[in-house]
């Protein structure tokens, strides 16, 4: 473990070109619709990144519906929600670089889409230069405590650290003095577990 060095980086960015860089890359337009007899309609604008996995949770976080479609030019799917429950239920939408949020209820008879309670969660940013030193960022915008763990390719854990709860982390790790093989960084935050794979 002390064959690993930190680096700590502090960068001069304003915050606000950051959400916006980032949006622009993830899901540059995203619009719930609800419908009689518990229809809802998803739309989705075209993104650089080509898959998105569309899932919907329980209140308890429970998947209840989960399925991946190419996003090239954009998404446009109709769901029939009569045979949910009545619950608080959020709809996820996930791509390489972001998570959208759409929280709803359903009633016995419809559904009410909670638009002022729509989030998005900036995924964590890790790249391996070839010097062996690795670069991460993550746009903390919910100040959600946030770790990091890295771990060998037999799961054993060779690195941890609280990173706080700053709305901009930015650090780098030097692990070129690290045996050859595969790693993985868990980044936790918010009750989400991020994974990344390395190989050195």
């Amino acid at each position: 473990m002390n064959n690993l060095k930190i680096q700590k980086t502090v960068f001069a960015i304003a915050l606000i070109a950051l959400p916006l860089m980032s949006f622009a890359d993830g899901f540059p337009f995203v619009k719930l619709t609800s419908k009689e007899n518990k229809m809802i309609t998803l739309r989705v604008g075209s993104a650089q990144s080509d898959l998105t996995n569309i899932r919907l949770k329980n209140q308890f976080g429970q998947v209840v519906y989960s399925e991946t479609v190419e996003n090239v030019n954009g998404i446009l799917k109709n769901f029939d929600l009569r045979h949910l429950e009545s619950g608080r239920y959020k709809i996820e939408l996930e791509n390489a670089l972001n998570i959208e949020v759409l929280p709803i209820t359903i009633t016995w008879d419809s559904i009410a889409v909670a638009h002022d309670q729509f989030t998005t969660i900036h995924k964590p940013f890790i790249n391996l230069k070839e010097n062996g030193t690795v670069d991460f960022n993550f746009l903390n915008l919910n100040a959600n405590p946030t770790s990091i763990i890295i771990t060998n390719e037999k799961g054993n854990v060779i690195y941890k650290e609280n990173l706080g709860n700053s709305s901009d982390i930015e650090k780098r790790y030097d692990i070129s003095s690290l045996e050859r093989g595969n790693y993985q960084f868990i980044v936790q935050n918010g009750g989400r577990n991020f994974k990344h794979s390395v190989a050195l």
